[in-house]
């Protein structure tokens, strides 16, 4: 090879060379920057955010009448919570559909719908379909003629709307619910006073409605029906409250046997700690035979709890007689 080829066989090594140097180097000098470790330094990668359920379970507290008593007992629900969903919203529509347990009743009319739900301060307002107003399927065109309907058309009535209350009201951070009812097309207006069927004028509205606590069944509340049975010896109505009492008749002999208890004054009651048991002691003033008559202080009785409901054992029931 003459000298002139060799220096073109040179220079298309060095070409080749310089082409594969410009192919392995970054284009942008502060790219190799930005991928060049610090000596010592740790590499901080970029944290990953949990991604968010979509809905997620949580228990609640709903009301319902103890069966045809004039009173609101307790049933815990495990409710699907939605994200797009007001917590309230969701309460009160589990609430529309009824109970679950066979001891406590419904309170709303069949159809009743909660369609919307506002928070305004403290006070949510609450729109119902006009479902809320229609009567009763059991009640009498006649109800204001008999005394046990003149009582009883008023309180479910009142119970309904406390069943609402006191749902929200224990669930929620709110003080006071306003009740709406949709007119279809033409929007909504308040609740007119005279639902509670109380002879208010048709132009009276309702305000914001209050948790009346006189009208839920408590353990105190409990303990306290309890022994005014025995005063009365209203069997029929103590029975509802009996955890276990075996057959009635039975309840009903053993408890013809008891001496009368004429006065009693109960403490307050002390939850135990598996929030099964509530104690309380109960001074009384018995009358029956000379072995019998006097009165007896510190007498223990206990309430047992299954579900949101408190009852009292059979053997509770004799015990301060005893």
């Amino acid at each position: 090879m003459n000298r002139t080829g060799k220096l073109a066989l040179l220079a298309l090594l060095l070409a080749g060379a310089l082409l594969l140097s410009a192919c392995a180097a970054p284009r942008n000098p502060l790219e190799a920057a930005a991928v060049t470790d610090l000596p010592d330094a740790p590499v901080l990668l970029p944290s990953q955010e949990e991604a968010q359920p979509l809905s997620r379970q949580q228990t609640a507290v709903l009301y319902y009448r103890f069966l045809d008593e004039p009173l609101l007992a307790q049933e815990y629900r495990t409710l699907t919570r939605l994200p797009n969903q007001p917590w309230e919203l969701t309460l009160i529509a589990a609430l529309l559909t009824g109970p679950g347990q066979q001891e406590l009743t419904a309170l709303f009319p069949a159809g009743t719908r909660v369609l919307s739900t506002s928070l305004q301060g403290r006070t949510l307002f609450v729109t119902l379909s006009a479902d809320v107003l229609a009567a009763y399927p059991d009640e009498p065109a006649n109800w204001r003629e008999t005394d046990a309907w003149l009582a009883e058309a008023p309180l479910r009535r009142r119970l309904a709307m406390q069943s609402l209350i006191a749902t929200v009201t224990e669930n929620c951070d709110i003080d006071a619910v306003q009740i709406l009812v949709s007119q279809g097309s033409g929007g909504s207006l308040r609740l007119k006073q005279n639902y509670f069927l109380d002879d208010a004028p048709d132009s009276e509205l309702t305000g914001p409605l209050r948790r009346d606590s006189s009208l839920l069944l408590t353990a105190d509340r409990t303990m306290e029906t309890v022994f005014t049975c025995l005063r009365q010896r209203d069997w029929l109505r103590l029975w509802k409250y009996v955890a276990g009492g075996g057959g009635y008749d039975a309840f009903v002999a053993q408890m013809e046997g008891l001496p009368l208890l004429t006065a009693f004054s109960l403490s307050s009651g002390s939850l135990s700690a598996d929030g099964r048991t509530m104690t309380y002691t109960a001074d009384v003033t018995v009358s029956g035979s000379l072995l019998q008559s006097g009165r007896r202080s510190g007498c223990v009785t206990r309430l047992l709890r299954s579900g949101g409901l408190w009852k009292i054992p059979l053997s509770q029931l004799t015990a301060w007689a005893e």
